[in-house]
């Protein structure tokens, strides 16, 4: 089905196109020469004659933060080391806890900063922001991991996770019973869909009960709008006019709401891998559901491709090991778990031919009574996903939910496209039940800068039909986005393409970006 965000729309608007002659895609990747970091500059100061159009200025912060070297705190929360090459440091910056409120009371929101010993001293950071997805520091390490390296020679990059998660205060307010009963979707012990369906949203009115004791007065303040304010305390910090967002997945909403609510210092926006904007829970899942569930069947085929253990119908495994997982016959692990290890693997993990290899061989080993190899990414895939800052934030910002009685009809209703991933999606929305919600943030009405957008069409977290939803939201803005798509597997276009990231380094630039402003970058 093609995207309506991939047609060319009245008014210039959004146009995202796969590209598929070679001529394309070379056109795709051609970025021009380098034009090195610069400090941008848009000012004309010289006041001459040259008219060609500049983007907003970006410069070099003259405040910051307390930088340091972060080696044990990656360790013990993502259990990997920093990347070979790169230099990274954390730090921790201090926020109201209400935004907009007259409380003392403050967040300590944790921040990484990436580097290569090519990075030049006056380039301007880049932030970024995975929302609710991945803790952003995470989402940071797999950029600096993959192909998007590239980009750290030119530019650092700065992530700044939820509150809540990742490497600066977390959340800790859910029973040990409740967290399981929500992160194993209640499978197991003969439950059918509806008795599942009950059990997670008992566990989950109860644990809204206890975290909004434990956060009051403030458990409504883990949202987007908060964190886009966070964004706003670190700009201050830095004492500079306007900086650079990397909005990816659930974190382009972040990036869209600081754009609402500051659009004098946005200097360059970049939404990959978006999410879509205010869209209603029952819309939002449907199309994630629909969209994980073309991503598991790409990994499969191209894991048979490579020669793994799935065969040649790894999607008719993958289903059985994820409906073993709903009924209990997996040692232990339930579809939730197993969908969460996959997609989570997928996003940030190896998907080289020996990383597809190696994931399709623990799927496998499952499928035949052996589940080893697949708890091992089960845990991986918790220390990252299974938060209670993460279920927290996505709860908050989880609007029009619809009520549990509707659930069991709704995954019915989309188990002819998503097969595998229809019930742990309304599973999702049921662990949400009782929680409060916040009012919907406002979207930008304009913009100083074109947005660029990369769109990934395996997005495992959130998969691509969501994006179409971005349309409108654009258009309210009335600029004239550039976009990139990508076919490849993973979590980001940016983290995993070279091509995507020569084009980010390209839009740094004080110029704005050159046609066709349709691009892909090969897989």
């Amino acid at each position: 089905m093609p995207s309506t965000l991939r047609a060319r729309l009245a008014a210039s608007v959004l146009t995202v196109t796969a590209l598929t002659t070679v001529g394309a895609l070379t056109a795709g990747c051609s970025v021009g020469p380098d034009t090195g970091p610069n400090i941008v500059r848009g000012d004309n100061p010289g006041g001459d004659q040259d008219t060609a159009p500049r983007q907003p200025e970006l410069s070099v912060p003259t405040g910051d933060l307390n930088w340091r070297s972060c080696d044990s705190a990656i360790s013990k929360a993502y259990d990997m080391a920093a990347p070979s090459g790169v230099t990274v440091v954390c730090a921790r910056y201090d926020v109201p806890a209400d935004p907009g409120g007259s409380s003392d009371d403050s967040i300590s929101i944790g921040v990484m900063k990436a580097t290569t010993k090519t990075t030049p001293a006056d380039a301007p950071p880049l932030v970024l922001t995975s929302g609710t997805d991945l803790p952003s520091s995470r989402t940071l390490l797999a950029l600096a991991s993959g192909d998007g390296k590239v980009l750290l020679d030119r530019q650092p990059v700065v992530a700044v996770d939820f509150r809540g998660t990742g490497l600066g205060a977390t959340v800790d307010c859910l029973s040990s019973a409740q967290r399981t009963v929500i992160g194993s979707g209640a499978a197991g012990d003969g439950r059918d869909l509806d008795a599942r369906i009950t059990a997670v949203g008992t566990a989950a009115r109860a644990g809204a009960d206890l975290c909004s004791d434990a956060l009051s007065p403030n458990q409504l303040n883990y949202s987007i709008d908060a964190a886009a304010a966070d964004i706003e305390g670190l700009r201050s910090r830095w004492n500079v006019d306007r900086i650079a967002l990397l909005g990816i997945g659930d974190g382009s909403s972040v990036a869209l709401r600081y754009a609402a609510a500051h659009d004098d210092h946005v200097g360059r926006l970049i939404l990959d891998s978006p999410t879509g904007y205010n869209v209603a829970a029952r819309e939002q899942t449907a199309a994630r559901a629909r969209g994980v569930q073309k991503t598991l069947t790409t990994f499969a085929q191209r894991c048979a491709g490579a020669g793994c253990a799935l065969g040649s119908d790894g999607a008719a495994m993958l289903t059985r090991v994820i409906g073993a997982g709903a009924s209990g016959d997996l040692g232990g692990i339930s579809d939730v778990e197993v969908l969460d290890a996959v997609t989570t693997a997928i996003a940030v993990g190896d998907m080289s031919p020996d990383g597809m290899r190696k994931l399709g061989t623990a799927i496998a080993n499952a499928d035949h009574g052996d589940t080893s190899a697949l708890k091992t990414y089960v845990t991986a895939a918790a220390a990252v996903r299974g938060s209670d800052g993460r279920l927290v934030g996505r709860c908050n910002d989880l609007r029009g939910r619809p009520g549990l009685q509707e659930l069991s009809g709704l995954a019915e209703d989309w188990s002819d496209d998503a097969r595998a991933t229809a019930t742990t999606a309304v599973l999702q929305i049921a662990a949400c039940d009782g929680w409060g919600g916040t009012d919907a943030p406002g979207a930008p009405d304009g913009l100083p800068v074109d947005p660029l957008v990369l769109v990934g069409d395996n997005d495992p977290f959130n998969g691509a039909d969501i994006v179409d939803t971005l349309t409108a939201t654009l258009a309210g803005t009335k600029t004239n986005p550039t976009s990139v798509t990508w076919d490849g597997l993973g979590f980001s276009v940016l983290a995993h393409s070279g091509c995507a990231a020569d084009i980010v380094r390209d839009y740094m630039g004080d110029a704005p970006l050159a046609a066709p402003t349709q691009r892909s970058c090969p897989a």
